[in-house]
């Protein structure tokens, strides 16, 4: 009987096997990590909730203790005091909305951002929207062009009422801080048999090119030299965005240097168009 001899593997054959090992082995550490980072994102988002409410319940107290203040409950302040527990109880709303931003970034990040859809007609948009808005834009002495009752009568739209009322005051908020005094914010709302537009344009100074895309990201703000009215901190249009993504829609920005800025949330018309 002959000596069986093994014959020493091919050179390519080898390599072929080294590289899939390697292969392997990558693959179960990209696996590896895209777990550890569910988890993370999970805890995050644990995190967020917890300390949403740890944060929520004490300011809660001290925005409803100093509403009761602010309507002379207790008794008559003098003028002094008065400003005091109206500062406080501005900035208390302010803390409370910024909060909320926060988490509502956190659920659009996460995909975790529940929508309550149903037809809801375009005039009780227009409503929400003044009741919300105007006595900012008031005291900022902003001419506002609100929707013609008229041109939205018997019109609606599929979405989700809360949201888009979300949506649309992130960027009149947003018109209103970068429009002077004296200046122009103007809303319009109209639909079609596929999609609804709701527009909010202003006379501010417009969005250079190369701001168009970033001004969406979350944190992102515009230089104060260009902003009128108070910054925030980069939140509102990243959420709007969010908000029409998650409705099936999108976001569209036209804007001319020196001529004002006009933002567009578009979203399906039906049921059937954002299925």
């Amino acid at each position: 009987m002959k000596n069986s001899v093994s014959k020493p593997c091919d050179p390519v054959t080898l390599d072929v096997l080294q590289a899939n090992v390697q292969l392997l082995a990558e693959n179960e550490r990209l696996e590896h990590e895209r777990k550890r980072l569910i988890e993370l994102d999970q805890m995050r988002t644990e995190f967020l909730a917890r300390i949403s409410h740890d944060l929520r319940t004490p300011l809660n107290s001290i925005i409803g203790f100093s509403d009761l203040m602010v309507a002379e409950v207790g008794g008559r302040m003098n003028k002094k005091h008065a400003e005091f527990v109206d500062a406080i109880n501005r900035n208390g709303h302010t803390l409370l909305a910024l909060i909320n931003e926060i988490l509502d970034l956190s659920s659009i990040e996460s995909g975790h951002l529940q929508l309550r859809r149903e037809q809801v007609s375009l005039q009780a948009v227009a409503d929400d929207l003044r009741v919300a808005t105007e006595p900012v834009l008031a005291a900022a002495q902003v001419t506002v062009n609100w929707p013609d009752a008229k041109a939205i009568a018997g019109k609606s739209a599929w979405v989700d009422r809360r949201r888009i009322l979300q949506a649309l005051t992130n960027l009149v908020d947003n018109a209103r801080k970068f429009t002077r005094s004296g200046g122009t914010v103007s809303v319009h709302m109209d639909t079609g048999a596929d999609e609804t537009r709701f527009t909010v344009s202003d006379t501010g100074p417009g969005i250079p090119p190369e701001d168009r895309e970033r001004i969406f990201r979350p944190y992102y703000q515009r230089s104060s030299a260009v902003n009128g009215g108070g910054a925030g901190v980069g939140l509102g249009l990243a959420i709007v965005k969010g908000i029409a993504d998650r409705h099936g829609g999108r976001i569209e920005l036209d804007s001319d240097i020196g001529k004002g800025a006009r933002f567009s949330v578009v979203v399906p018309s039906s049921a059937r168009a954002g299925a």
